[in-house]
């Protein structure tokens, strides 16, 4: 008879598809939000990049909670919770009208939907499932994750364009309820001891401690350099990430750029992601997950410098094929790295501690660029100082000690 398919890949299925929703509502949303708020509402770039912002600083802070719960409880119950109030904060942003409202929506109650249903979360649920086949797992859950900026940025740029983002944001928010919700509230599990199996669906041998699970405390990572050292790589990278998220649009829409076309450039990046999500992160079963991380963030500098001179439309085109080859790789990669040097015990609480500074840092990239923005009148300092921050991530983790074979 064959052997039934292994529980874990449900799970990344079913996980694939809400992160599609769960970074469609969210941090892909923001930056076609940019342009038509500032219009209808003449609030500043650096006063909306603020709540973007102020909510990924958030998202790092409760990081620290959830993670310590998903180690402890698994991930169902709050990945669905996140689902509702991701849609429900949606309906609350389509009737703002003061900057105070925006802000308690998008940086508190965003910023908790966000730290309950994004990668931070669902990478821990597939560390804890596999272990030989980790980056195989990680592959097809960010293949399938991959296709929400393809699918989300566009899609919300032509809601926007039809409908107003007020209305736009009422439809978005539908789809957390209709699609994530149900599937976290029904697939998803903890662990495979649970089930009494091992990670990759090995059986467990006969008087194994279900509870014995492999990998060090929080306190025994806080002492080694490379915490440290990926620590800096992860917040460099991210502060990047964000401000590009941020405001790659309205740089583009500045440029000369129809805004539809300006907003499916992200969507079009996370196209050109779907082959390196998955090349590199399946070679890093067999060759290592931490040199390719350390190439896709060197990628993602050199495309930052690409986009800078992008008034030509060739130059366009190659920063949508440099960036989105590395940027959707990265995230699986570094997830690998760190379990791949602490293993699973605390692997929720390890990546939630990283979350905090990460958080921080991404928090001020957007906010930074809003605010160099309005002095100067363009990104040109901003993006600058954007491939930097990649190019020192990258050499972060170059210098950090690869991980000791489990």
């Amino acid at each position: 008879m064959a052997r039934p398919t292994f529980y874990g890949w449900y799970l990344v299925v079913g996980l694939g598809v809400t992160t599609i929703v769960s970074y469609g509502i969210s941090q892909y949303l923001f930056g076609v939000l940019v342009v038509p708020i500032e219009r209808d509402l003449g609030w500043s770039r650096a006063t909306i990049s603020g709540a973007f912002s102020l909510g990924l600083v958030s998202s790092g802070f409760l990081g620290l909670v959830v993670g310590r719960f998903v180690d402890r409880y698994g991930a169902r119950l709050l990945m669905s919770a996140g689902s509702i109030l991701g849609a429900v904060t949606l309906f609350g942003l389509s009737q703002v009208t003061a900057v105070w409202q925006f802000y308690l929506l998008w940086a508190g109650a965003l910023g908790l939907a966000m730290s309950l249903t994004l990668y931070s979360v669902t990478f821990v649920v597939v560390a804890n499932w596999f272990h030989r086949r980790r980056g195989r797992a990680l592959a097809l859950l960010t293949v399938l994750g991959g296709l929400s900026s393809p699918i989300y940025i566009p899609f919300a740029g032509l809601l926007v364009a039809r409908l107003g983002w007020r209305s736009a944001l009422v439809v978005l928010g539908m789809t957390a309820l209709v699609v994530a919700l149900p599937i976290h509230a029904l697939l998803v599990r903890r662990r495979p001891e649970d089930i009494g199996l091992l990670p990759d669906g090995a059986s467990m041998p006969e008087g194994h401690d279900p509870a014995a699970v492999g990998g060090e405390r929080l306190g025994q990572a806080l002492r080694r350099p490379a915490f440290w050292t990926l620590l800096a790589a992860a917040a460099l990278s991210t502060a990047g990430y964000s401000v590009v998220l941020a405001h790659v649009v309205a740089y583009l829409i500045d440029r000369g750029y129809d805004p539809v076309l300006a907003a499916g450039v992200l969507g079009l990046a996370g196209l050109a992601s779907l082959p390196g999500r998955f090349i590199f992160n399946v070679i890093s079963d067999r060759f290592g997950a931490q040199p390719l991380l350390a190439l896709c963030l060197l990628f993602q500098g050199l495309s930052v410098l690409i986009l800078l001179a992008a008034g030509p439309f060739p130059f366009l085109v190659a920063f949508i094929l440099v960036y989105g080859t590395a940027f959707g790789a990265i995230s699986p990669l570094r997830a690998s790295v760190l379990a791949d040097h602490f293993g699973r015990l605390a692997y929720g609480r390890i990546t939630a501690a990283q979350g905090v500074p990460t958080g921080i840092l991404a928090g001020l990239g957007p906010f930074l660029a809003g605010v160099l923005y309005d002095l100067y009148g363009d990104y040109r300092l901003a993006f600058t100082l954007t491939a930097t921050a990649f190019l020192g991530a990258s050499l972060a983790v170059f210098l950090t000690p690869r991980p000791q074979a489990a």
